[in-house]
């Protein structure tokens, strides 16, 4: 199933030279949209700050889930971890794309 998004930079529509919008598609367009949700759910806010280590794993486990709920992403393969202060989350597409997304 191809996805198809509108491209999504720094909070704006990214436009073309000529004004037009432009366009995010597969595996990047399911990057956008992890990265989004991440945002939307608060995930990100959440994890700022938080040291303990049970807190942190229950909430890269929630992401995980949200990731598996997404019909492009295949089951069983999300895998989201902390390094550092930043967020990893990779996955494979259900068209075996390999998905790493930083936030």
């Amino acid at each position: 199933m191809p996805s198809i998004d509108l491209l999504i930079q720094d909070d704006d529509i990214v436009l073309s030279s000529i004004g037009e919008p432009l366009l995010v598609e597969g595996v990047n367009c399911v990057a956008q949209d992890i990265r989004h949700m991440i945002r939307e759910k608060g995930y990100a806010w959440r994890m700022i700050g938080e040291r303990n280590q049970t807190t942190i794993n229950a909430l890269c486990t929630e992401i995980e889930i949200e990731m598996e709920n997404d019909e492009r992403i295949y089951p069983g393969t999300a895998n989201v971890t902390l390094s550092g202060e930043s967020l990893i989350c990779e996955a494979q597409t259900i068209d075996s794309e390999r998905l790493v997304v930083k936030v």
